[in-house]
């Protein structure tokens, strides 16, 4: 669950504020389109003006977490609730922080006080659900279902609470109700897949970066082995795999990078052709490839300088497998596996914030599931690297074995710390957060059967593939 609903207040601070309320939200639109310097001219210029702006405080702690400066976002948002601690907004913002910076306890404590401020607040009971297992009698269940019968709740509500609620019932072991929450969430989000699209998207990767691209092309990008990718489906394991990783002192673990993404999108704006990508591929040259790669390279040294390996953790940089060999021959790649059901029904119960829209229908998520499948298999026959595949249940049922193979693909010694992952004090952007600062636990395998009478659209969808799960009972 990753965290949502990052306020920012219009007036929190106080009484009005006349036309500094326009700046404020000139701010913010700066802000929310990734113009931080500008946004950050524009609150400091405020709390020159008046450093009693609760409001200001707020945003900026927002916009040093999304320079990934959690502890600044912390200090930043704490200014704002010592002016006004009567601000749910305050206590929802700085709880997603505490939550990425490990502080489960603080952030539970201030998502509830958010809730005690306003009952209805929608995404704090969502978030809350995220950093925290509930037992019987907890009040947050009937807060969350006395809000589901109001008829006026908007799709956004409706969503975040059918999620939390979901969550809650799953820790209680009470899986029916459990999965009619999840189902009102999923039905919730407003969001469209288009197969087809994606069907034609898969087509192109395995036409065009076939094997004898790939020997054409063996000369291209540079030699580094500080990159290091894990990769798979959503909720496969590539967190736990991350903080095993990054808990080695000479391994810097950079989360849910979107760099190579963005690389893909810009590619046909500098290559000759004018075709999209991944057609403009055919007409890339030398230049181009190694002008990415060293900016690629630049921009994750600056997260961690004197890192030996980083950890770039975006699962969906499978679809990416093409370019990131172009750009880094030598590259390391973890491929994530996880029991083909438990990873489904993984991403159906995770409200993600963007780019999984295939995730809120079960028979969309098989789809993609398949041809995720059909596309690593092309990858493992034509790469000439080939991705390490790390089996999650192998992890979690003998965590060091498999870590030391881990390190020793990456090419480092083993080091102590990789086996006690869960002490690693380091922040952490997704959704796993939690999971990440737990001891080994293994109530996540075989999970589907808990939920098997309710899957039956994911299991036709998958179709053989989902024979994999049941043939190994």
């Amino acid at each position: 669950m990753t965290w949502r609903g990052r306020i920012w207040p219009a007036n929190t601070g106080g009484a009005g504020y006349g036309d500094d309320e326009v700046d404020l939200k000139e701010g913010v639109a700066h802000q929310k389109a990734g113009r931080l310097k500008e946004a950050e001219r524009i609150y400091r210029a405020l709390l020159e003006e008046d450093p009693q702006r609760a409001d200001a405080w707020n945003n900026l702690g927002l916009l040093y977490l999304d320079r990934r400066d959690t502890e600044k976002a912390v200090a930043y948002i704490g200014r704002a609730l010592k002016i006004n601690p009567g601000g749910p907004a305050f206590h929802h913002n700085i709880a997603g922080a505490y939550g990425r910076l490990g502080d489960l306890e603080k952030a539970e404590s201030h998502y509830r006080e958010a809730i005690r401020l306003e009952p209805s607040y929608a995404s704090a009971y969502f978030n809350l659900t995220g950093i925290a297992k509930f037992s019987e009698g907890d009040p947050a269940l009937g807060g969350i279902e006395k809000l589901l019968e109001k008829s006026a709740l908007s799709p956004e509500d409706r969503c975040y609470l059918g999620f939390a609620a979901g969550k809650i019932l799953d820790d209680l072991g009470d899986y029916d109700r459990a999965f009619s929450h999840y189902r009102e969430g999923n039905a919730a989000k407003e969001v469209r897949f288009d197969r087809k699209e994606h069907e034609r998207r898969t087509d192109d990767l395995i036409r065009i970066f076939d094997r004898e691209y790939f020997e054409a092309h063996s000369d291209f990008g540079i030699i580094d082995v500080v990159p290091i990718f894990v990769i798979g489906m959503p909720r496969s394991g590539t967190s736990l795999v991350e903080q095993t990783l990054a808990s080695h002192p000479k391994i810097h673990g950079a989360g849910e990078l979107y760099d190579v993404h963005a690389i893909a999108r810009a590619l046909p704006r500098h290559v000759k052709g004018g075709q999209g990508y991944p057609a403009c591929m055919k007409a890339i040259d030398h230049a181009a490839a190694e002008g990415f790669a060293l900016e690629y390279l630049k921009q994750t040294l600056r997260l961690a300088p004197k890192a030996e390996r980083i950890v770039d953790k975006h699962p969906l940089n499978f679809l990416n497998l093409g370019l990131i060999h172009l750009m880094f021959p030598k590259a390391r790649v973890i491929h994530c596996r996880r029991d083909v059901l438990d990873t489904c029904l993984s991403c159906y119960f995770q409200n993600f914030t963007s780019g999984q829209e295939y995730s809120f229908d079960p028979e969309d998520l098989g789809f993609y599931y398949r041809h995720y499948r059909r596309l690593m298999a092309h990858w493992t026959k034509v790469l000439p690297e080939k991705p390490f595949d790390l089996n999650y249940e192998e992890l979690v049922a003998d965590h060091e074995p498999v870590a030391r193979k881990l390190l020793a693909f990456v090419g480092l010694d083993w080091h102590d710390d990789c086996a006690a992952f869960h002490r690693t004090e380091r922040p952490v952007q997704t959704a796993s957060r939690w999971q990440v600062r737990q001891p080994i636990y293994r109530t996540s395998v075989r999970r589907w059967r808990n939920y098997e009478r309710h899957i039956g659209p994911l299991i036709d969808a998958l179709g053989d593939l989902a024979q994999e799960s049941r043939g190994a009972d």
